[in-house]
């Protein structure tokens, strides 16, 4: 399984490496910055399995796969919703923080909490409605794709994982490299 999870994040390392050398800082800063937050835990995932630290990359993997499961998806809907006839909508996006917070003390103290995973699914679904919104209204096909992967990422992994303990997180590893791949796509188009 070290091979497997050390192929599929370094998928992930690929997908954000390009995603961040096409799209310019200055021009798609949200992308850019999920692009960024995307290699960052690609490279702990590539390390935890060159190494086998399960104990001592643990936390920090548990923290990036926090921020992976909620950040990329609102900052490319703020990205696109920038780039869109409607751009007053593009910071309602902001609001991930408060569910990344809450999730992020919450791994901290080890603690399990139902209602941040609450607060996570339903920013979740709050940000694919959008995106499924803008692509109706922008007539781009792409969005309804990059939105079915979002969803895909977060609850079609837990199919995979109950029929094949452990494949749950190679799916989800290689939803995040195609949405970040379509997400350069899309910006990049722009």
């Amino acid at each position: 399984m070290l091979f497997m999870d050390a192929l599929f994040n370094s998928l992930l390392v690929v997908s954000s490496g390009y995603a961040m050398y096409t799209l310019h800082p200055l021009q798609t800063p949200y992308g850019y910055a999920a692009a960024a937050l995307s290699l960052v835990h690609g490279l702990v995932g590539v390390v935890r399995a060159a190494h086998f630290d399960g104990d001592e990359c643990n936390r920090l993997r548990q923290i990036t796969t926090g921020i992976m499961e909620l950040v990329p998806l609102p900052l490319t809907n703020i990205e696109l919703y920038l780039k869109s006839s409607n751009p007053h909508l593009a910071m309602a996006h902001g609001c991930f923080l408060i569910p990344l917070a809450f999730d992020v003390v919450a791994i901290w103290r080890d603690v399990e909490d139902n209602s941040t995973e609450t607060l996570k699914d339903l920013t979740l679904l709050g940000n694919v409605v959008s995106l499924l919104f803008l692509g109706v209204n922008e007539s781009k096909n792409v969005y309804g794709g990059m939105a079915a992967i979002a969803f895909g990422a977060r609850y079609g992994t837990v199919i995979f994982d109950y029929y094949w303990e452990g494949l749950g997180g190679h799916i989800n590893l290689l939803a995040d490299s195609a949405f970040i791949m379509l997400m350069a796509m899309t910006l990049t188009n722009k």
